[in-house]
């Protein structure tokens, strides 16, 4: 995620700055291991000039369960981080897409809150994470209805880095970034969705070159799949402060479901494909100019119009 400050001067005059984004800087090649002993890559955090350390941990009890129904088959995990460890790593809205994902999930397609894991900010631990679609895996059948979402820091490595053991076919690995600045690389997220029954499953990335995820046989995409993306590969996902959301949550999440003006049929319902073609136009008519051109992608492998 690319973080994109606008400050209204004068008479409407916009002027953006940016920050640098995490995902492209050097990163630390040391293997490191999460609690579960699961192998992934820590990447180092920098403070900035009004930074410092980052504050105390959690408590290392467990988050609060939520109190599933079962009798509702429809479970999600959403992920958001904006207030990562120090101050210039930090984002505006990535935590905003996020809870209005979780809204629009209960209020739109019938979620129960209580099928819902939301992990916000320090909730969003790289355990927590990986605990949270093992959660989900313990509920989903292939009658369910499940949705992961992620919206925050993403990375992008050469595959030579081994961040997992998968072979890339554009040479490079790319995947999300916990709270704890840790990378969960694609290959390791396939593997935890590999065991999934469920025929019905949506993916959402907000997240920098998050398109990558899914561009091979190796990646996530698998049959019964909407995959979509905020951009390509080689591209930043963009964070507008005025937006009240990141660029493409805002035309998929805020306008396109929340507000249905993704509902090109006015059935009353918007489809995942229905609201990926509504950011897609959004973002795209709202880009920057190169070398900030963001491209949302998805990848559909559901037979018909995926609706969660």
């Amino acid at each position: 995620m690319k973080k994109l400050v606008a400050l209204v001067i004068a008479l409407f005059l916009v002027l953006a700055l940016t920050v640098p984004a995490l995902a492209a800087k050097p990163m630390d090649s040391l293997w490191k291991t999460t609690p579960d002993d699961l192998p992934i890559l820590k990447i180092p955090w920098s403070p900035g000039a009004k930074g410092g350390e980052p504050g105390p941990p959690p408590g290392k009890g467990k988050p609060d369960e939520p109190t599933p129904e079962p009798e509702v088959n429809k479970w999600a995990v959403i992920v958001g981080i904006s207030d990562y460890p120090g101050v210039e790593n930090d984002l505006w809205h990535a935590d905003d897409d996020a809870q209005e994902m979780r809204d629009a999930l209960v209020g739109k397609y019938g979620f129960p809150e209580g099928n819902i894991k939301l992990l916000l900010d320090r909730k969003a631990k790289a355990r927590d994470i990986l605990r949270a679609i093992d959660w989900l895996a313990d509920r989903e059948n292939t009658d369910s209805s499940v949705v992961f979402f992620f919206c925050g820091h993403g990375f992008r490595a050469p595959d030579t880095e081994n961040w997992d053991a998968d072979t890339e076919a554009d040479a490079h690995d790319e995947g999300i970034v916990s709270w704890d600045m840790y990378g969960l690389p694609d290959g390791m997220l396939r593997e935890k969705f590999a065991t999934f029954e469920t025929n019905k499953l949506t993916m959402v990335f907000g997240s920098c070159f998050s398109g990558g995820m899914f561009d091979d046989d190796d990646d996530l995409q698998e049959t019964g799949r909407v995959i979509t993306a905020g951009c390509k590969a080689n591209q930043y996902c963009w964070d507008y402060y005025y937006l009240g959301n990141t660029l493409f949550g805002y035309y998929f999440i805020d306008q396109g479901i929340l507000s249905q003006l993704a509902d090109n049929n006015s059935d009353g319902s918007v489809s995942i494909e229905e609201a990926f073609a509504y950011a897609d136009a959004g973002v795209t008519s709202h880009n920057p100019a190169p070398p900030e051109l963001q491209e949302p992608v998805v990848s559909d492998m559901y037979p018909e119009e995926l609706v969660p």
